[in-house]
Parts: C-alpha cells; structure tokens; sequence
C-alpha cells in the first residue's frame, strides 16, 4: 500500500496491548514529554477524547477526563472506614493525585509517600500539576525515595492506612513483589488489627484470572477482604481494586453513615465519589462474584501473578 492510499490514521499513535491479539489505539494531539527513567519508559501527551494523559511502559496511567474514577475511588472508602485515619502510607502514587485525595482527609496528620522512581516524580511536579494541586508540597506529607517493599519490610512506623497505588504486575516490571502474600504480609505488620489497606488490582474485564488472585492473596492474610470495581475509560473497562484488614469492612457502611463521613471529614470537592457510588463501588456483578469464588490461588515470591502483556 502506497502513502497516499493508506487508510487517513494520525501519524502519532499511542498503541496499548491488552493482550497477545488485542490492542487499544488512541490518537496523540501534543507531546508534552516523551522519555526513560532507570526503571520506566514515560510520556507525558494529550490523547485525543481523554486530554492531558500519563503513559508508562506504553500504558495509560491515568488522563484528566477521569483520573478521579480511580483516585477517589481507590482512597476514600477505605479513608471513610476508618474511624480515625492519621498516620497513612502510600505506595506509588508518583502523580500526587492519591497524596491529593488523602489530605483531603481532616484527620490526617502525617502522610508517607514511597516511590521507586524520583524521575517520575520530578517530572509529575512538572507536568501534572492538574493532578497533585500541589499536594507534594504539604506539610504534613513526606517523600522517600526507595523500593516499597524495602520499605515496608524495614519500616518501624505504624500506619492507621495503607494505599497500594501501583502499576500492575508485569513481569520484570518494578511492581511484582508489591502483590504477594510475603508482602502483604509485612503491610499487616505496619497496619495491626485496627488498620486497613487496599490496593489497585487490575482490571476484573480485562485480566480477570489477575484481579481474582489479588484478591485471594489477600483473603489468606486478612480476616476482611473487600472487591469492589469502578469503571475507568482511560483503561478501557471495569478497574478493580481489593480493601482488607482485619477489623473494617467499608462495604458496610451504608448511604447514610458515607454522607455524614463525607460532611463531618472530607475538605475539598469530590467530582466522583458520595454516598450512592460508594454503593455503586461494591454491588459486583455476577460473572465478576463468581470469578472470584471460584478462585484458588495465591501470589507468592516464588510464584508471583503477572499481566499478560
């Protein structure tokens, strides 16, 4: 096929595999970065039907069009579960928009960020400051530099939450050892009893087999495990994420306990989350209960879980 009768495709593509046989296409208006960091590939670009947009090892991050389908659910239902949340611990996050969601919390008083990679960060400062407001800048928040996992099994602090923010599983990928049960159980070390965690857990549509053996692992370490979903256009289906301790359940709070929560804790707007999707978040559809029913392994060091591509 010569030039001038190829079908009329932009000449800058953004191409994400789902899998061996499926691929997402989306068309890239402006370069704002394109780049590597030690552990990652990084564009920063504005795609078409999402805007401003976080690419990472060729998969989207997170885009302006609705990065607080993910942000807020990921952070407030387990900030919301929690009678007193002060001490909370995230790991990943290098956007700043989980630092942002936290303290929106008026109970928090101290919040410790761990990301491998100061690049991103440094560029995040940069480029997207739409997502961290300038939350990296908080008094009460603290920035290390340094493996989460190290981290975790090292650290003496006590923590009331911890938030996984990370990017999936992908083989030889930084994240792999952050979805565990060895790690996991070190995250129960800093939580105790009386803390919760959650992590982002793949997608339950896209890599189910993933999502399900996320949320085994953590059953085998925690009393209380909680799947819930959300839907995220940027990431082209139903996105998952998985809520454990060994005390609060957030799916037990009902609408009227998550509006006056909301009103008596949260400062600032939420442009996703409030009492009726906080339901929404946890009323999983039948194919996605069954899944994880029926689902019987776990991640191990040895035996880690992996995306497919």
């Amino acid at each position: 096929m010569d030039e001038d009768s190829r079908p009329n495709l932009p000449w800058r593509l953004i191409v994400e595999w789902m899998s061996s046989g499926e691929a997402c296409f989306r068309e890239v208006l402006t370069v704002y970065y394109t780049g590597k960091t030690r552990y990652q590939s990084v564009d920063i670009v504005e795609l078409h039907g999402l805007g401003k947009s976080l690419v990472l090892d060729g998969k989207i991050q997170s885009s302006l069009h609705d990065e607080h389908w993910y942000h807020e659910a990921l952070v407030h239902p387990i900030m919301l579960a929690h009678p007193n949340p002060r001490r909370v611990l995230v790991i990943g996050g290098g956007e700043g928009a989980t630092l942002r969601e936290v303290l929106k919390h008026k109970t928090v008083e101290r919040v410790v960020m761990v990301d491998i990679d100061k690049e991103l960060v440094e560029l995040s400062k940069r480029y997207l400051s739409e997502w961290h407001q300038g939350s990296f800048t908080d008094p009460r928040v603290e920035i290390v530099f340094s493996d989460g996992r190290k981290y975790v099994e090292d650290v003496a602090e006590e923590y009331d939450v911890v938030i996984l923010d990370l990017v999936d599983p992908m083989e030889k990928g930084p994240a792999t050892r952050l979805y565990t049960v060895e790690f996991y159980k070190a995250v129960k070390r800093l939580i105790g009893e009386n803390g919760i965690m959650v992590t982002q857990a793949t997608s339950p549509s896209l890599t189910p087999t993933v999502y399900a053996i996320i949320a085994k692992t953590l059953s085998v370490v925690f009393k209380k495990t909680r799947p819930y979903i959300t839907y995220v256009k940027s990431y082209n289906g139903l996105w998952g994420f998985v809520a454990a301790s060994d005390t609060h359940d957030p799916a037990k709070l009902d609408s009227k306990a998550v509006e006056k929560l909301i009103s008596e804790r949260i400062a600032g707007e939420l442009r996703f989350y409030d009492a009726e999707t906080h339901q929404w978040l946890f009323s999983l559809p039948k194919p996605v209960r069954k899944l994880l029913s029926e689902e019987n392994r776990i991640a191990t060091d040895d035996n880690p879980v992996y995306t497919p591509v």
